[in-house]
């Protein structure tokens, strides 16, 4: 009776959206691969979804009371984690973040943005006041520098900048005064250009390419030149499924991964990839639904760092395809492959709908 109870309030249809979206992903990682074992990619992705499936609605069975009781405890294990990572973990594509084992891998840091939400949540759900007080601010801010720090030191820039979007948006629905947003914009500003030189020379590279694509064009410049080619040459209805001919012939690198959306523009067109873009915007507007009619405030945090989370996802992986953000290797939610990206998506939107599942029970 209590489970029937629960699942009644169970949203389909973010659910469905979700699940959509694996679908339209698992389906362009084989045009993808088409002429690369594009069948075994295509099984590993699907097995992958159906696993990040499970353990989405393994995840809206745990009361989020009880998850943000071990909030804590999960942090602690993450950060455990990620510094035996920096030890035994496996360097793949230049960045150590990963574990193997037999002939799976993983990447702890997804996970790890899932279990940063709820200890945000679970810090700042007992604040009664409009804003966060300072004490508040160096609090989250110090929780949040930990594994961005071990992540960094594993050499995945990209990832690490993927926490900054989880923080802000927990701290802008919490309540932060424009003159703490102001100072810590200066402190970020102030901070570039230590920032500058401590990046790898490719990495500064790739920022200079953005803002002036000609810079080098058969170089640094090549992955967004040609993704911005095959965009372009995609028209209105696009080439057909796996007719395009820049990803199909190799011309965009990673175009199963980091560029899906450059593929799936060349080939299903500004329809294709304007439907695609359509399913986003229903994801994050239903997101934003359950936050605004959540239980209490926990929960509203709680999807507040969902929608931060996939928002800034989508928004950094298409920038990039469109050549006005630089390349950081920055998965697009449930389409690009992979399947440390794929299951922790799945477990935030499972967290999403545990909220939703729960907002009458105590009442």
């Amino acid at each position: 009776m209590k489970t029937a109870r629960r699942f009644a309030q169970f949203d389909y249809v973010l659910f469905l959206i979700a699940a959509s979206l694996a679908g339209i992903g698992i389906f362009a990682v084989h045009s993808a691969t088409g002429g690369a074992d594009g069948g075994g990619l295509m099984t590993s992705q699907l097995f992958r979804a159906g696993l990040g499936v499970l353990l989405c609605l393994a995840v809206t069975l745990i009361d989020y009371h009880r998850l943000l009781n071990r909030a804590f405890l999960l942090y602690i294990l993450a950060f455990l984690v990620l510094v035996g990572v920096l030890f035994f973990g496996t360097e793949i594509n230049g960045n150590k973040s990963w574990i193997v084992l037999g002939g799976l891998s993983f990447q702890p840091s997804e996970l790890t943005k899932v279990v940063l939400i709820l200890v945000l949540a679970r810090l700042l759900s007992d604040s009664d006041g409009a804003y966060l007080t300072r004490s508040q601010l160096v609090t989250v801010a110090a929780v949040s520098a930990a594994p961005i720090v071990l992540i960094i030191l594993q050499h995945d820039l990209g990832t690490a900048v993927m926490f900054f979007p989880i923080l802000a948006g927990v701290v802008l629905v919490a309540g932060i005064r424009a003159k703490a947003v102001l100072i810590m914009l200066l402190v970020l500003f102030s901070a570039a250009p230590v920032v500058w030189l401590g990046l790898q020379d490719y990495q500064r590279q790739r920022v200079l390419v953005t803002l002036d694509p000609e810079l080098d064009p058969q170089g640094v410049g090549y992955q967004t030149r040609q993704a911005r080619i095959a965009i372009g040459s995609g028209g209105l209805w696009g080439r057909g499924v796996g007719q395009g001919l820049q990803a199909q012939l190799g011309f965009v690198p990673e175009s199963h991964t980091d560029f899906i959306f450059a593929l799936m523009a060349e080939e299903t067109g500004f329809v294709g990839a304007g439907g695609v873009l359509l399913l986003y915007v229903l994801l994050l507007s239903r997101l934003i639904t359950l936050g605004r009619n959540a239980l209490d405030r926990a929960g509203m945090l709680i999807v507040a760092g969902i929608v931060g989370l996939i928002f800034s996802h989508v928004a950094i992986n298409i920038g990039m395809a469109l050549g006005i953000v630089p390349p950081i290797g920055i998965p697009l939610p449930f389409l690009s492959y992979g399947g440390s990206s794929i299951v922790s998506t799945f477990a935030a939107v499972g967290l999403a709908l545990n909220v939703s599942m729960r907002r009458f029970l105590y009442t």
